[in-house]
């Protein structure tokens, strides 16, 4: 499964997440099929324990995350979980104690980071029309920089059909 970090960066995220919060994509790793409550869990002690606290299997990953200079995993900040052979990502916020399922994708994604929050993705320009017709611009990872990879890095973040996402060329 693949699990997306992702960083609240509206300046009062320590309040909390709210939906309208821009959220970085920040970091992503492939992690073993499982429970994924579970490997979030994991991953929440990788990106904010020191480095003699983690266990071997995961220095490589914490490593990664920490050469990126991304502050530490907190209160506000998100995951995103891909599974294997899934069409649609499923989400998580943190409060600072919990983390909480969300019902859908991110409303709104950031494509600048600040200080510790660097982005990581190809930013996209695009609209849904089922969702209405505001055009949204976000950050996503695709295999290829083509315009079907791209438009499946969107749907499968919202959810939706590969057929409903409109690809807005850059300018």
């Amino acid at each position: 499964m693949r699990i997306t970090i992702w960083h609240n960066v509206h300046p009062d995220h320590y309040d909390g997440y709210q939906r309208d919060h821009p959220m970085l994509r920040v970091f992503s790793y492939v992690a073993p099929a499982g429970e994924p409550e579970a490997e979030l869990w994991r991953a929440v002690h990788m990106f904010n324990a020191p480095r003699e606290l983690l266990a071997p299997g995961d220095l490589a990953t914490a490593a990664a995350y920490r050469k990126r200079k991304l502050r530490s995993f907190s209160a506000g900040d998100g995951f995103s979980v891909l599974p294997e052979d899934s069409t649609a990502e499923r989400f998580w916020i943190s409060d600072g104690l919990q983390l909480l399922p969300q019902d859908a994708a991110f409303e709104r994604l950031a494509t600048e980071g600040r200080s510790a929050s660097q982005p990581l993705g190809q930013p996209i320009s695009y609209m849904i029309p089922t969702l209405g017709d505001r055009v949204h611009e976000g950050l996503f990872e695709a295999d290829d920089a083509d315009s079907a990879s791209l438009r499946k890095a969107v749907a499968v973040h919202h959810g939706v059909a590969l057929a409903e996402v409109v690809i807005i060329p850059s300018p």
